[in-house]
């Protein structure tokens, strides 16, 4: 601002809302916790080890200081990471100023199991997010205007809300039990703006009844929110980068570097699975599913498609991306997008190339794609951005990057639904 895809967990889940019933209560005995919550909030970085440390790959690229690097060569551990199965747990704030006219099973149900779905189809069934929602509203003391919520919040009347809705919860929750917490406020409410929904990290943990909580997921959606929102909150929560450019002008173009492509470029893209890059920092895939390209010379590849299940047993087989250094903090990478999965809906399929920079934070281009037809789009009415709509390179097509002095050579469609791929690099 998430998929589990099993019907297993499906089954298990609770009917209707697709809750997974909780391994201990919502909510704790009143009087277990109590203390004064002080919190001081930043959007800003919050870097751990590694800065400009050594990739552990030759086309890896290193971790930096900046918001949300996209370096692989170390995990920030002040972000847990969704290659095992994590817990989250919504809660539900209403004001002295509005009756909330929807229950929270019901608001709920607009984020759950399609966000949880969502990431069990990217992850290729390796992570699940169990989501469990709070029965009933939790009243915050004052009313929803006196937060002054918007997009561009105030610090200081961001930091009550967040004080008042800690307080509020603190005697009934036991924090420690979740990984990812999300605080959704009445969308009926007169103060809540629905633009305002964002992850906000603390400067400084934060104590709460013995556990520590580095940021929150606070959501201020109209009913029902916007598509694939939750998703896009939820991997800032997993430390990806923000990959719209907010412009200078109130009718400014935010989608001018990624367009449609993955989820952290726009919650509205019609090809939402999260890049291949993305995949391999958050461990759904691994170095085995990676081409690297890091000298001069001819190179041949065979690309299956992004979203289609893993090869459980020829993995160095199944490749999934090609990348070429092309820097310290640089790289180009090539994968085959088709619609399928998250992709469903995707304007066009095919080779599609981008280039990443580990050394650029979050919301200022650390992702560009490369737009293989620059002279036309596709999707116009349906896309975010349809200049990149048809970004993809089809078969017999190619992509020279002089600056860079690698050359991309589509070849002949694969039995598989994947793509031969040729580089030149010079």
């Amino acid at each position: 601002m998430g998929h589990m895809g099993h019907e297993q967990e499906r089954r298990e889940n609770r009917s209707g809302t697709g809750w997974r019933r909780a391994r201990r209560p919502l909510y704790r005995r009143p009087g277990l916790v109590i203390g004064c919550v002080s919190v001081l909030i930043g959007a800003g970085s919050m870097a751990g080890p590694g800065e400009n440390a050594r990739a552990d790959e030759p086309c890896s690229l290193p971790r930096h200081s900046v918001h949300h690097s996209l370096g692989l060569d170390t995990w920030n551990e002040h972000y847990p990471r969704p290659d095992r199965d994590l817990r989250a747990a919504m809660f539900f704030l209403s004001f002295p100023d509005a009756e909330p006219s929807v229950t929270p099973e019901a608001l709920a149900g607009h984020y759950f199991p399609a966000t949880a779905d969502f990431f069990g189809r990217a992850s290729y069934g390796q992570f699940r997010l169990h989501a469990e929602v709070a029965p009933d509203w939790v009243p915050m003391p004052r009313e929803s205007a006196a937060y002054g919520i918007r997009r561009d919040w105030a610090p200081e009347q961001r930091s009550a809300y967040l004080r008042d809705a800690l307080r509020v919860l603190e005697p009934l929750v036991d924090f420690a039990a979740y990984d990812v917490i999300y605080l959704v406020a009445d969308p009926g409410a007169p103060g809540v703006d629905a633009d305002a929904t964002k992850v906000v990290n603390f400067d400084r943990p934060v104590s709460v009844g013995g556990a520590e909580i580095r940021r929150l997921v606070t959501v201020f959606e109209q009913t029902p929110p916007d598509r694939n929102v939750l998703a896009h909150e939820t991997g800032h929560v997993f430390d990806l980068p923000d990959l719209y450019r907010r412009p200078d002008a109130s009718n400014g173009d935010w989608d001018t570097h990624v367009g449609d492509w993955d989820v952290m470029g726009s919650q509205f893209g019609l090809a939402p699975d999260p890049f291949g890059w993305h995949k391999w920092k958050l461990g759904w895939l691994t170095a085995e599913h990676v081409d690297c390209v890091s000298a001069p010379g001819v190179t041949l590849h065979t690309l299956q498609p992004l979203g289609a299940p893993l090869d459980p047993v020829d993995p160095e087989g199944d490749t999934r991306m090609v990348v070429v250094r092309t820097g310290p903090s640089e790289a180009l990478v090539a994968e085959a997008r088709t619609a399928t999965g998250n992709d469903a809906d995707a304007c066009s399929e095919g080779v599609l190339l981008y280039r990443v920079r580990s050394d650029v934070p979050s919301a200022q281009g650390p992702v560009e794609v490369l737009d293989g037809h620059p002279g036309t789009g596709a999707c116009h009415g349906r896309s975010v951005h349809p200049r990149l709509a048809d970004a993809p390179l089809a078969a017999g097509e190619s992509y020279w990057d002089a600056e860079r002095g690698v050359r991309f050579e589509v070849g002949e469609p694969t039995s598989t639904g994947g793509w031969h791929l040729k580089i030149v690099r010079h």
